[in-house]
């Protein structure tokens, strides 16, 4: 008999164990800056084309297949130093001017060190927030996932806060 209590005793525990504590472990924030200048960005206007060249001009219109390609150094703080360069590569899933469209993008953001963070989601030019998952890494990263929020300024640079999960 008190056998089978210890193994129930022991039983109980382990499944109140599995649920966690009332505080779950904390994970890592990272803030970074983009600055507005110092980077490239390319589109590739596939057919159909758009009725204008002028990715400026109000008539320019993405269609579905369009890509949009940029990269961009990736500072500690503004002014500050370079610690990064973020790759991304989309492809354009809801076609419209550049306010209206959404890009299914591929983010890879490669430290100084070689060490990389993998991203993908949804996201336009809206000037809203963007968001994506980040869905691995390599080196001090792998395995890594959470989300990166990026926040437009009104001089086209960003602000980055990237929330590792525990």
């Amino acid at each position: 008999m008190k056998r089978t209590m210890l193994f129930v005793a022991v039983g109980v525990f382990a499944l109140w164990a599995q649920t966690g504590s009332a505080q779950a472990p904390a994970g890592t924030t990272l803030s970074l800056y983009e600055p507005a200048t110092g980077g490239t960005f390319k589109i590739l206007d596939n057919a159909p084309r758009s009725p204008v060249s002028n990715p400026g001009s109000k008539k320019y219109r993405f269609s579905v297949g369009d890509q949009v390609i940029f990269s961009n150094p990736v500072l500690d703080h503004k002014g500050g130093t370079r610690v990064a360069t973020v790759y991304v590569e989309g492809t354009v899933v809801k076609g419209g001017t550049f306010s209206s469209l959404k890009v299914l993008s591929r983010a890879a953001l490669v430290f100084t060190n070689g060490d990389q963070l993998a991203g993908q989601g949804i996201f336009g030019f809206s000037g809203a927030d963007v968001r994506i998952a980040i869905v691995g890494g390599t080196g001090t990263y792998q395995g890594a996932r959470g989300t990166i929020v990026s926040h437009n300024n009104a001089d086209d640079s960003s602000q980055d806060t990237l929330t590792l999960l525990p």
